[in-house]
């Protein structure tokens, strides 16, 4: 019960410290502003320091659809999202964008074939082969099964 508690808790402080530069900084959120900017953050233990960051994060449009991270892009904060573990490694997905853990922050990877996760992105589509169903999301197929008696989604392949 304590590590969940804590868990939202770190979640809860490093969504709080994503959104608040851009919102002091812009003066009007930072939502939509995609002009390279510098931010000032202090380290853990490191003292001041100045990091450039090519674009804010945009905000989702009207209608739930989520802009994709290009794989590779990097945050110093923890992403929002679930945690799972494959081949004894912990990745974090969060509505079809995956992470991996790297020196200070994550990076989105491409995900690995037959990771599970637990629901399919917003704005997945729907593709039949073989009489069979699977789902797409920015390249990624996703194929259907049951686990534990819960509907789960394991990564078949790419487009």
């Amino acid at each position: 019960m304590k590590k969940m508690i804590f868990s939202i808790a770190i979640v809860l402080v490093s969504i709080g410290l994503t959104t608040t530069p851009a919102m002091a900084r812009t003066g009007r959120g930072g939502a939509m502003s995609h002009r390279p900017s510098i931010v000032e953050a202090r380290g853990p233990h490191h003292g001041p320091r100045v990091e450039k960051r090519m674009a804010v994060r945009p905000m989702a449009p009207v209608g739930g659809r989520h802009i994709a991270h290009p794989i590779g892009m990097r945050f110093n904060a923890r992403p929002a999202g679930v945690v799972l573990n494959f081949g004894g490694v912990n990745f974090i997905y969060n509505n079809g964008i995956f992470y991996s853990a790297i020196d200070r922050g994550f990076e989105v990877i491409r995900p690995r074939v037959g990771m599970i996760v637990p629901s399919l992105p917003v704005g997945h589509s729907v593709m039949m082969r073989n009489g069979a169903r699977y789902y797409v999301h920015n390249g990624v197929i996703y194929s259907p099964m049951h686990r534990g008696g819960t509907r789960v989604f394991r990564v078949a392949g790419f487009i």
